[in-house]
Formats: structure tokens, C-alpha cells, sequence
């Protein structure tokens, strides 16, 4: 049976940003940006363009105010992100302007 790479990594991905979309509200701020600072690096590696400027908002974001509360709306848009096109550069400004309309600065 053959695996499709590209169905692996995307399912590493959503993975990844699930089990921190669970553990968000009880990380601390350190260890949010870690994980963030992982998922942006995955991302960047794969060219997911969306999930990882989404990843390194969120993370200036909360490293900077400690504005955790935006974190689950971030987190969801990544995993949306994550499922889309990861070649698009157009879906990766589509999703950093819904960020901002949300209101999560």
C-alpha cells in the first residue's frame, strides 16, 4: 500500500497544531512559544505558508503581550490553513487578513 507523502506531513501538521490547540490554555508562555516556534519551523520546511506566518504572528503575539487569549482563535485558523492549499501564497494573506479582521493583534 502506498503512502502520499504529502498526506503524511499534513497529517504531522494537524497534529501538531491540535494537540496545541488542547494544551494552550495550560502551557505556559515559554512553552507556547516553543511549541509555536516548532510548528512555524515545520511549516516553513513543507511550505506551508499560511500555518507558518499565522505560527510566527501568534508567537510575537503572545511573547510580546501575553495575550493568550488570541491563541485559540490563531490555532484555529492554522488548522484551517494547514488543510488548504500549502502552496498558495494568496490563501496565506487570506488567512493572516481574517487574523486581523478577528481582531487578533
Amino acid at each position: 500500500m502506498r503512502h502520499d507523502p504529502a498526506l503524511i506531513v499534513r497529517g504531522q501538521l494537524l497534529g501538531q497544531i491540535e494537540a496545541l490547540q488542547a494544551a494552550s490554555t495550560t502551557l505556559s508562555r515559554g512553552a507556547l512559544c516553543e511549541q509555536l516556534d516548532d510548528i512555524r519551523g515545520f511549516a516553513r520546511r513543507y511550505g506551508f505558508d499560511a500555518v507558518e506566518g499565522l505560527a510566527s504572528l501568534l508567537e510575537s503575539v503572545v511573547a510580546f503581550n501575553g495575550h493568550r487569549q488570541v491563541a485559540l482563535t490563531y490555532l484555529s485558523l492554522m488548522r484551517e490553513a494547514a488543510e488548504g492549499d500549502p502552496a498558495s501564497r494568496e490563501s496565506a494573506r487570506v488567512y493572516l487578513a481574517a487574523a486581523a479582521l478577528r481582531g487578533c493583534r
